[in-house]
């Protein structure tokens, strides 16, 4: 692993450089393909892909419930939860079997038992946020976004049938949302607020005020105090800003939500989609609790489980490791460089083609160069690795030896006049961080300590599998 000590100027210059790069690249070409990867990884921290199967299907216990796909320690899975895991799962890799997916539901559920009882003060998200979703609202978002994905063209026959061929047709009144009512719950319009939060009496008077009545028995009324702790803190600016538009559009959202829920009831039961919200919140549980044994992350990624399991880490143990993995403490000791300085990017390209089509660098550095060693070449001279280095040194060790890199804006400041540096390196000296630094210890002791978090989850994974009673519907997994 390499670590060059690159200032916070050139860092951020840099970052936003590859950020455009990445956002025109996400953006043009296949951004279902990038979601897709996400729901990949994702499978992986969920433990649809990341252990060895269980082969629960030739050691469980045969189950002959037809609307069931199994029970583990007496608790129902669904069937319909398995379509739905399924389906989603098979959206990233159409070669995820039943099967692999049944594990991961079981396991989910006993490793989310296990996060609540053991792990809770690390794993259990906050019942309210002030700036993001609450955890109940999001995981209702997410319900409902599972079935609009895996049913969307009947949900979308659904609603054809209805008066109109649309959700308006099931509103019966709007409410008016008068200025005194919403002063009663939001406070004066002109007031200052370092908080969109309400008070409980606040809260009591927006359940008193009606946004929308509907003939449908879920929703026959939706109150301010509905949709209004189903935001986020940029929701609730809006409806502090007396936005009646968003306040509507808001309340219609809802009505959809219910309304998709009371097809998804009506069709597969209630306690079948009662088990599939219980699904995904045990993936988001289990996420949590993945996350605290390191799966998916880096060493840096913090979390009190890596701490103090880091803190444990002898040094016997950091220089055993730095022995056996040399490689991620490669370091460059010092690199001989040439630059070009242009006015501006089109001469610094120009210049770049020339070096491309057989050009002596420094010769096209003594030509073009406006740096005061253009007379030399360009010359860098010998740059040794130092914990203070000028942003054109960091770049030059950045860059690949024999290789004319792209042009770079300098890091200057608003009112200095930019540049464009060109970097050639002609040398690299590499070698490896000493053994008794800080930053071995560091890294060797994180490492360690991931590779000891994810060798628990994965025991406890396991463990829990192999105790607990499980019983499976085969033919659910045809």
């Amino acid at each position: 692993m390499k670590r060059i000590g690159m200032q916070a100027p050139l860092f951020r210059h840099l970052f936003r450089q590859l950020f455009r790069q990445l956002f025109r690249h996400f953006f043009q070409h296949h951004l279902l393909q990038f979601f897709r990867q996400g729901l990949l990884f994702l499978m992986t921290v969920l433990g649809l892909c990341a252990y060895p199967s269980f082969s629960l299907a030739q050691t469980a216990t045969a189950l002959h419930e037809p609307s069931l796909a199994a029970r583990v320690n007496g608790v129902a899975v669904h069937r319909f939860t398995l379509d739905v895991m399924a389906y989603m799962a098979q959206l990233s890799d159409p070669k995820t079997s039943r099967a692999v997916v049944l594990e991961s539901l079981l396991a989910n559920r006993l490793l989310a038992q296990t996060a609540r009882r053991d792990f809770a003060e690390y794993t259990t998200p906050a019942s309210a946020n002030r700036v993001g979703f609450a955890a109940e609202v999001a995981l209702d978002d997410q319900l409902s976004g599972t079935l609009r994905t895996v049913y969307r063209d009947t949900i979308e026959a659904s609603i054809k049938t209805l008066a109109g061929g649309n959700l308006n047709s099931l509103v019966l009144e709007r409410g008016k949302l008068a200025t005194d009512q919403l002063d009663l719950v939001f406070g004066p319009s002109d007031k200052v607020l370092l908080d969109y939060q309400l008070t409980p009496s606040q809260l009591s008077a927006a359940k008193r005020q009606m946004v929308l009545r509907s003939s449908l028995a879920t929703a026959s009324s939706i109150s301010l105090y509905d949709i209004f702790v189903r935001q986020n803190v940029q929701g609730r600016v809006e409806f502090f800003n007396r936005n009646h538009d968003y306040m509507q559009q808001q309340a219609m959202l809802l009505l959809g939500n219910l309304y998709l829920q009371q097809w998804a009831n009506q069709r597969f039961g209630a306690d079948a989609v009662a088990d599939l919200r219980l699904a995904l919140s045990e993936q988001i549980e289990v996420r949590a609790l993945m996350n605290l044994h390191g799966v998916g992350a880096d060493i840096d990624s913090e979390s009190q489980l890596l701490n103090r399991l880091a803190a444990q880490v002898t040094a016997a143990e950091v220089q055993s490791y730095f022995q056996s993995h040399k490689e991620e403490f490669k370091r460059i000791v010092s690199v001989k460089a040439r630059h070009i300085r242009s006015a501006d990017e089109a001469s610094a390209r120009s210049v770049i083609d020339a070096a491309a089509k057989g050009a002596d660098f420094s010769q096209l550095a003594h030509q073009y160069s406006k740096a005061a060693d253009a007379a030399q070449g360009g010359d860098l001279g010998l740059i040794m690795h130092r914990s203070k280095m000028s942003w054109l040194e960091e770049l030059a060790f950045m860059q690949d030896v024999g290789k004319v890199s792209p042009p770079f804006r300098a890091a200057v400041g608003p009112k200095e006049q930019a540049y464009w540096e060109i970097v050639l390196v002609e040398q690299r000296k590499e070698g490896y961080q000493d053994p008794k630094s800080e930053t071995v210890r560091y890294q060797a002791a994180r490492a360690l300590a991931q590779e000891k978090a994810l060798r628990q989850i994965s025991n406890l994974r396991q463990q829990l599998l192999k105790n607990a009673k499980i019983e499976i519907n085969r033919q659910s997994l045809g």
